[in-house]
C-alpha cells in the first residue's frame, strides 16, 4: 500500500483521506493482487507500522507511524518517531480530519480539511493511505497492473504490483508506482513510488495485527 500507509501530520499530526469510489483496473486483474482483494474483504479491523522514506523539492521525511484502521472509514494514526513525533490524528469518515501535534502542543486539537497540508506528510498523503480498502481502489483507478516476481521480505517471497501511471501529475508526480504483496499473507508489504529513476516514496508495513476488535475508542481524540 508506500506502509501507508503510509501507512498510514497536521503539519506534525500525521500522513496519509477520504476512501475514493472503488475503480476498475485496466485488463485482466494479476492473481497475486487479486488475493489481496479477497484478502481484504475478510477483514474489519486492522493495527500496523509504517516506516516511510520520502523525498520531494530536495526535501527527505523519514517517520515511523503507528496506524490503526475500521471498516468502513475509520482510522487513528501516530507518528512515534521522525519529524513530529507525538503527533497523533484521527479520521471518522467525511473531509476533516482533528488531531495535535507532539511536544508542548498536544493539548491543542484541532479539526481542519483532510486535504489540508497540514494534514498530510511530505508527498500529499492523506490519513487512510495505507487503508486496504484506498489502496485497492487508488491503485487499481491509476492503470492496468503489472505483476511480477517481486524481493523475499520479512522471509516470504512477494509479487510485485506495478503500475506507470499515464498521468503522474494525478498520482504525487509518480511514474511508477509498486506494491509488495506477500505471498504469504496476501498483504502489502512494502509501497515503492518512483519519479523517473528515483526513489521518493518508501513505506514498509510490518507488525500487522488483523481483526484485533478495535474499541471506537480508538478513533476518538
Amino acid at each position: 500500500m508506500h506502509v501507508r500507509l503510509a501507512s498510514l501530520a497536521l503539519a506534525a499530526f500525521t500522513g496519509a483521506g477520504a476512501v475514493p469510489a472503488l475503480a476498475q483496473s485496466s485488463g485482466s486483474v494479476p492473481p497475486g493482487w487479486a488475493a489481496f482483494v479477497k484478502a481484504d474483504e475478510t477483514i474489519k479491523d486492522y493495527t500496523e507500522t509504517v516506516t516511510a522514506h520520502e523525498v520531494k523539492d530536495g526535501k527527505t521525511q523519514d517517520r515511523v507511524y503507528r496506524f490503526f484502521f475500521a471498516k468502513p472509514a475509520l482510522a487513528r494514526s501516530e507518528i512515534v518517531s521522525g519529524p513530529g513525533a507525538g503527533g497523533e490524528a484521527v479520521w471518522q469518515g467525511g473531509d476533516t480530519v482533528r488531531g495535535h501535534q507532539g511536544g508542548f502542543l498536544k493539548m491543542i486539537k484541532l479539526t481542519i480539511g483532510i486535504d489540508d497540508a497540514r494534514a498530510t506528510d511530505l508527498r500529499g498523503k492523506r490519513i487512510d493511505a495505507a487503508f486496504f480498502p484506498s489502496i485497492v481502489s487508488s491503485f487499481e483507478g491509476v492503470g492496468k497492473i503489472e505483476e511480477t516476481p517481486g524481493p523475499v521480505v520479512d522471509g516470504a517471497p512477494t509479487d510485485a504490483e506495478t503500475v506507470v501511471p499515464p498521468d503522474p501529475a494525478k498520482v504525487r508526480g509518480l511514474t511508477k508506482d509498486t506494491f509488495l504483496i506477500s505471498r504469504a499473507t496476501h498483504l502489502p508489504v512494502e509501497h515503492l513510488g518512483y519519479v523517473g529513476t528515483q526513489l521518493v516514496e518508501d513505506e514498509r508495513f510490518t507488525d500487522q495485527k488483523i481483526n484485533p476488535g478495535l474499541p471506537q475508542s480508538t478513533f476518538e481524540l
